[in-house]
């Protein structure tokens, strides 16, 4: 069943994904084979002047340059049109065929994400995080349900990866140079926990705020990385001297993930 998309007039989204799909189906024609809107605006706590618009567009096989340049191009005319959107547009270009097949191996997709170009990259089973959360939540804009083209994902094995994933920010708190990215990690890895310790994902924003409860310790933290998440400039520290205690909160975080593995799931 189709779910309503909660969109409001004034964030100029439903103008966004007309103006998209209108433009997917010029350029792609007959090897479109969907679009699928998921993420914040299908599952709650969408911000208008934060939140990015994710889709997936699905298509018979993968993209030739000639394709690739007017994609590029249609996308430069939505953030010119809409320049409050330019860096929040989030879209994945993959083949029916490799969706189908991501876990036996990879396949060139195509992205365009916050803070990267539109380019292409090699991805397989380490997109199981976003093709679960794809065909768990993904609405139809153009196409079948997206659930006819994703085999049946155990929630077993998006646990294992969402664990795995979070894993991975011991190293990454090392790099960030800004608030912004800090934000990103600390609400990454306490969505993360949420998810396994519910064994269900929610937004970043609704796992922060069960974490000020659950771990009140980190209560200001999370606090102030939603803060940072809206305005980095509300703190007048650097990241630098943010980053020592973001980095003990994600220690702490995953010093969880043995107990959380044998604990039963909360309610």
């Amino acid at each position: 069943m189709t779910r309503p998309i909660p969109l409001a007039d004034q964030d100029n989204v439903g103008a966004i994904l007309d103006q998209l799909t209108a433009g997917l189906r010029v350029i792609l024609r007959q090897r479109l084979v969907g679009v699928y809107l998921y993420g914040s605006l299908i599952t709650g706590d969408f911000d208008s002047g934060i939140s990015d618009i994710d889709l997936v567009v699905v298509m018979t096989g993968e993209l030739d340059e000639a394709r690739f340049k007017a994609l590029h191009q249609l996308h430069q005319h939505v953030v010119e049109r809409f320049p409050d959107w330019d860096d929040r547009l989030e879209l994945a270009y993959i083949s029916s065929a490799a969706l189908r097949s991501f876990r036996q191996q990879s396949s060139t997709i195509g992205i365009i994400s916050p803070g990267e170009p539109f380019h292409l990259l090699r991805a397989g089973a380490d997109w199981l995080i976003s093709w679960y959360a794809l065909r768990e939540d993904g609405v139809s804009l153009v196409g079948p349900p997206i659930q006819s083209l994703i085999d049946d994902i155990p929630a077993s094995d998006y646990l294992e990866a969402v664990g795995e994933h979070i894993r991975n920010y011991r190293d990454s708190v090392k790099k960030p140079h800004n608030k912004s990215a800090l934000s990103y990690i600390v609400l990454t890895v306490v969505r993360g926990i949420y998810t396994l310790s519910h064994r269900r994902a929610t937004s970043k924003i609704k796992a922060a705020h069960w974490a000020k409860r659950r771990y009140p310790q980190w209560a200001e933290l999370l606090e102030s990385a939603l803060r940072w998440r809206a305005n980095p400039d509300c703190d007048l520290r650097t990241a630098e001297q943010i980053r020592p205690e973001v980095a003990d909160f994600v220690n702490d975080m995953l010093s969880q993930l043995t107990r959380l593995d044998d604990c039963p799931a909360e309610t």
